[in-house]
């Protein structure tokens, strides 16, 4: 049995920007089946424990003041701990930083995800360090500044999004990592929020990402 952490935020929750619920204000999870790390679960079969670790909201490495526990680094380090022995993390991470209020470049964010591949390294209970499989999230829909989220992610979003693919391509060429680039998926992001995948999105990443992990794992 190969144990693999899918860790992500609201991308591999399966935030479903096509399901709004008017008297809770907000939108519902896509189920098992539809959301990505699902359906790796279905392509490799009972020989690979998936293991979902998703929060909506979750940085990479940053403080979010409007959602204080959802620090990716600290969150990894229990995951680790929990899910002990892993042969595979997958991080899935980086939209949030976009956030207006974080003001960071995408080398910065790349580099907070250079942090948490290191952390990955840390061999728990004598059990060998995982393999890390590092994706990088879709570019934003063009238009993200007019949409729904505009207030948190305005104009230029888009143009910072098209720079992530890049630049975590270095790191993990730079760290000896597994990699997928979902901007080469050519992802159809919603119209609502212009950030979020769709259940087509799920789709096409979920095979990609599972004939990924066979690779690595063997």
């Amino acid at each position: 049995m190969k144990n693999i952490l899918i860790y992500g935020d609201s991308n591999t929750w399966g935030y479903d920007s096509s399901r709004y619920v008017p008297e809770a204000d907000a939108f519902q999870r896509m189920t098992e089946t539809e959301r990505w790390p699902g359906i790796v679960r279905g392509l490799l079969g009972p020989d690979y424990n998936i293991i979902e670790n998703a929060l909506n909201g979750r940085t990479v490495v940053w403080d979010d003041p409007y959602f204080p526990d959802h620090n990716g680094q600290k969150g990894l380090r229990t995951a680790l701990d929990v899910n002990a022995p892993l042969d595979l993390v997958v991080l899935a991470l980086g939209c949030n930083e976009m956030k207006v209020f974080f003001n960071l470049s995408a080398d910065m964010i790349a580099f907070g995800m250079e942090k948490l591949i290191k952390d990955c390294r840390v061999p728990y209970y004598g059990y060998p360090a995982p393999k890390v499989l590092l994706i990088a999230p879709a570019p934003t829909h063009p238009d993200i500044g007019k949409l729904r989220s505009a207030s948190r992610f305005p104009e230029g979003t888009y143009e910072k999004s098209l720079q992530l693919g890049p630049a975590y391509r270095k790191v993990a060429e730079r760290c000896g990592c597994g990699f997928i680039d979902c901007a080469d998926l050519h992802f159809e992001i919603n119209t609502v929020d212009g950030l979020h995948y769709s259940r087509a999105d799920h789709a096409k990443l979920g095979p990609v990402a599972a004939e990924k992990i066979k690779e690595m794992l063997g």
